[in-house]
């Protein structure tokens, strides 16, 4: 142990000597005058007895000195090399996946450096050593003497590369005079990397930072001075501590929201929550033209970017976009060709007036400003500059092959382009600087139609909802249904009338109606379809025909089986054509049965349902006396759990379908639905069906649900998911007229 205390005061003597040569040197070199910032610098090249950094080149010295002493020290010399570039790293999983690159910092100390070789092997960038402030009482700043060698040398390799300062700024102006120095040391340089303020503790020594008994704050406070003034001269800024620094001295995770950070803690493992993005784990790397040991980094491509979508829009002459999350500003972009954009304006907001801009489109962008530097997320679609839209667009006939279009004003537009659309292609029928337009032409109700505005530049808005265009006939035909001896058919919308045609084996018979109802004659058995009618220019136009109700006169009381259902909503049954009416009724406790409500529909709800047994009657009427039907099913509101269906085979004549069993279920009934609303198809005990009937069909599918009947009361469940043999919810014959609800026909 002696010994090596023998042997460090040695070393350090002999290095002492070594270092007031240097100095010496130093002060034989050239003065010469930098400025920036309103301040003129005398150049003064580091002096060794004031240079702190000095003092840790002697420490790493003399313990390289005595490393090689012993067997372990010999032992590692070689680790140094097997090390040098992270290959023994475990690095922090928030860098998982992220690129990674290897870079130095160096120092005079490093003495000559060959930058070529450097960059040969394998180096990315350095980050060289600016100048130090003394760390006496005087204070001094003094450029580091290889930093003009160095920062020529390294750009000239092509590497990337960032400058530091090492600090013993006490206030913070003097911090900002630092930054200024640095300014204007770098006056002529531009940089990939930041300007860092290298803040630490004198080793083997107390210097005038560590004697000021700064708080933490303050200390923060210095490193804020320096970064945000060398931002001012348009370079990016970070912070350079040890983890003790980052940890306990200064406040690292706020600085780390700010300014890029650059830590040092040497070995293969690193455990420190505030953001970084270099870290700086080793001192004893050997890199290629570099004589001696130099300090190692692996810097992490770090997206400092904000991350969320942005989507913009313009309304009255402002866009406007959602806000991205931790963004500190937004830039907004016009560009004339779709390609090339320029910057119009930064905002701190999520809105901009447009007003006296006249770029066609405009995007915006997010943007982090970390550092120095904007970090930007993805921009927004384009949005046009005009972003007006035709609404409110109606379409009236205007005559045999004629349509009128008329819709509401766009504020600035000066006329609007017209177009036809059939198939997805759009062509154009012509402008207008009116809020109408007639479009003429054969078939028209094959098309749709849409507007679109434009300004005084030419600018278009947005196009207008596509409207469908009339036809001359009515654009469908209605649906028929018989109760008793009427008819009902549905409203169609664009009709001034209806025709009934009543067929039968002397002929056929029109009647001209303008209501949605019919009264049948005299109980003759025939035909009926309808069909709705327009009047054109003293011509008449005629849908296509309804669905046929065949009628072979009324029964006294109605005839067929009622069926009662229930589901979540209430109960529910089929129809019986002779009916005009329903009688709902409830069993009480005591067996009476108690008439709760008379319908004309096939459905009933109310809010009391659950638990008590009903059943239905239908009736009709002749001469004032009333005929039922017999009663339906008795029927419970306790649903059982829904069953789960799917397809499990498919051929061109028949389908698999297959269910979840509900435990305790009697039967399963199976309906079928190609296209035209659900029906019965089947009922099997099992939990598989075989569907067949849908060669060539163009939509089918199907839903199943379990009962359970005790005595002659049944409990229903719940449908199941809705199976597509054929087509999909896309692909549902537009004719439909009845929904799911309707599957029983009512």
């Amino acid at each position: 142990m002696d010994f090596f205390k023998a042997a460090a005061g040695m070393l350090l003597a002999c290095l002492m000597c070594a270092g007031a040569g240097i100095a010496a040197s130093a002060d034989e070199a050239a003065h010469e005058t930098i400025s920036a910032g309103g301040q003129n610098f005398e150049v003064r090249y580091a002096d060794a007895s004031q240079d702190a950094g000095y003092l840790k080149y002697k420490h790493r010295q003399v313990e390289k000195a005595l490393e090689k002493r012993s067997p372990a020290g010999m032992v590692q010399s070689h680790l140094n090399e097997a090390t040098a570039y992270g290959t023994h790293l475990t690095h922090d999983s928030r860098f998982n996946g992220l690129d990674r690159s290897f870079g130095i910092d160096v120092s005079q100390w490093q003495s000559t450096i060959d930058w070529k070789k450097v960059k040969n092997d394998g180096i990315d960038y350095a980050i060289i050593r600016l100048g130090v402030r003394g760390y006496g009482s005087a204070g001094t700043l003094m450029i580091d003497d290889r930093y003009y060698e160095n920062i020529k040398g390294a750009k000239a390799a092509g590497l990337d590369v960032g400058v530091y300062f090492y600090t013993q700024a006490i206030n913070v102006k003097e911090a900002q005079e630092e930054a200024d120095f640095c300014a204007a040391a770098l006056k002529g340089y531009d940089l990939e990397l930041p300007v860092y303020f290298d803040i630490e503790s004198v080793d083997w020594d107390r210097g005038r930072l560590d004697s000021a008994g700064l708080s933490v704050k303050q200390k923060t406070d210095l490193c804020k001075a320096f970064c945000d003034r060398i931002e001012t001269y348009g370079y990016q800024s970070g912070v350079y501590a040890n983890y003790n620094w980052l940890t306990h001295y200064i406040d690292g995770p706020s600085l780390g929201n700010d300014y890029r950070v650059w830590i040092a803690a040497y070995g293969s493992y690193i455990d420190y929550s505030g953001i970084y993005d270099i870290w700086q784990y080793g001192n004893d790397g050997y890199v290629d033209g570099i004589k001696g040991n130099v300090d190692t980094n692996v810097m992490y491509k770090v997206d400092f970017s904000p991350q969320t979508k942005l989507n913009a829009s313009i309304t009255d002459g402002v866009i406007s976009w959602n806000a991205a999350t931790g963004a500190d500003g937004y830039t907004v972009y016009g560009t004339n060709d779709g390609k090339s954009s320029y910057a119009i304006a930064d905002v701190k907001g999520t809105s901009f007036d447009l007003d006296g801009q006249e770029a066609q489109q405009y995007s915006v962008a997010a943007y982090n400003y970390y550092g120095g530097k904007k970090y930007y997320g993805k921009s927004s679609s384009l949005v046009d500059g005009f972003n007006g839209q035709a609404k409110d667009l109606t379409a009236e006939r205007a005559g045999i092959d004629k349509v009128r279009l008329n819709w509401s004003a766009v504020d600035k537009a000066v006329g609007y382009d017209v177009y036809k659309v059939k198939d997805g292609k759009m062509s154009y029928v012509g402008n207008t600087g009116g809020t109408s337009f007639v479009i003429s032409g054969n078939n028209l109700g094959e098309y749709t139609a849409v507007v679109r505005a434009y300004n005084k530049n030419g600018m278009n808005g947005d196009y207008s909802e596509e409207i469908v265009l009339p036809g001359n006939a009515p654009s469908y035909a209605p649906r028929v249904e018989r109760s008793a001896n009427k008819l009902f058919w549905t409203e169609v919308e664009d009709a001034d009338g209806y025709v009934v045609t009543f067929t039968d084996q002397y002929g056929s018979e029109e009647f001209f109606v303008e209501d949605t109802y019919f009264t049948l004659i005299n109980n003759s058995t025939g035909k009926y379809y309808v069909q709705a009618y327009t009047e054109l220019d003293g011509r008449m136009f005629r849908s296509s025909s309804s669905n046929v109700c065949e009628f072979s006169g009324v029964n006294y009381p109605p005839q067929g089986e009622l069926i009662l259902d229930s589901d979540d909503e209430g109960l529910e049954w089929n129809k019986i054509p002779d009916a005009l009416g329903y009688v709902v009724y409830k069993v009480t406790e005591d067996g009476k049965e108690e008439e709760v409500a008379e319908v004309d529909n096939c459905c009933y709800a109310a809010d009391d349902l659950a638990g008590s047994v009903y059943f239905v009657k239908g009736y009709n009427v002749r001469k004032g006396e009333r005929f039922y039907t017999e009663a339906s099913n008795r029927v419970t509101v306790s649903l059982t759990e829904v069953t789960e269906a799917k397809l499990d085979n498919l051929t061109e004549d028949f389908a698999v379908i297959s269910w979840n069993s509900i435990e305790g279920c009697d039967e399963y009934m199976v309906y079928l639905d190609r296209g035209h609303g659900y029906e019965l198809y089947t009922t099997v005990k099992g939990s598989m069906a075989v569907i067949g009937g849908i060669r060539n069909a163009e939509f089918a599918s199907v839903r199943i649900k379990g009962y359970v009947s005790d005595e002659d009361v049944v409990r229903y469940g719940l449908f199941s998911n809705q199976v597509y043999i054929i087509g999909d919810e896309d692909s549902r014959p537009t004719e439909e007229v009845f929904s799911f609800e309707d599957i029983l026909g009512r």
